[in-house]
């Protein structure tokens, strides 16, 4: 499981590096890989990626996505095969 988590972690800093603290709309957009600006603008009214709306203008923290894509990475941990097993 250890394995898998710092493999995931490596992979979301890789994804975000060089990425200012703050990010943009349009830079949100293009490291999640979305089609446009408008998918970005209705994950972010819909609270499925974290931010700040100010207005008409989004606060969006680098370290709290990356934390949030963390948190609901979608695959399961590996069992530690062999580690316990009694039979």
């Amino acid at each position: 499981m250890i394995a898998g988590v710092l493999s995931m972690t490596e992979s979301l800093d890789r994804l975000f590096n060089g990425l200012p603290e703050r990010l943009t709309v349009a830079q949100l957009t293009e490291v999640l890989g979305l089609s446009s600006t408008t998918v970005t603008y209705r994950w972010l009214r819909d609270g499925r990626v974290p931010a700040i709306q100010l207005g008409s203008h989004w606060i969006i923290l680098r370290d709290d996505v990356k934390e949030h894509l963390r948190a609901h990475y979608n695959v399961s941990p590996q069992p530690n095969l062999g580690v316990g097993d009694t039979d």
